[in-house]
């Protein structure tokens, strides 16, 4: 197997771990995640969400949560069988 390629599938399943635990890398964030009404939550628009009620109420910078949003919209066209490419 060529390096290019073994190092793409590197790149992508190291993308793909990324946004399974994209809200963890935001330390801020943690004392929110559990708070969320739904499993699952994206932290990006869902009524119920802890996080961005946090970032409403001043207690996240909304820069952060502005960067977050960023790197979430960046990673969600990314499925989970194209890791395994």
């Amino acid at each position: 197997m060529p390096y290019s390629s073994s190092a793409g599938s590197r790149s992508q399943s190291l993308e793909w771990e990324l946004k399974q635990h994209l809200p963890e890398t935001f330390p801020e964030f943690a004392p929110y995640l559990d708070g969320c009404r739904f499993v699952g939550c994206q932290h990006v628009k869902e009524k119920g969400c802890a996080v961005l009620q946090a970032v409403k109420d001043g207690k996240i910078p909304v820069s952060r949560h502005r960067s977050y949003v960023r790197l979430y919209e960046e990673l969600k066209p990314l499925k989970e069988w194209e890791q395994n490419k």
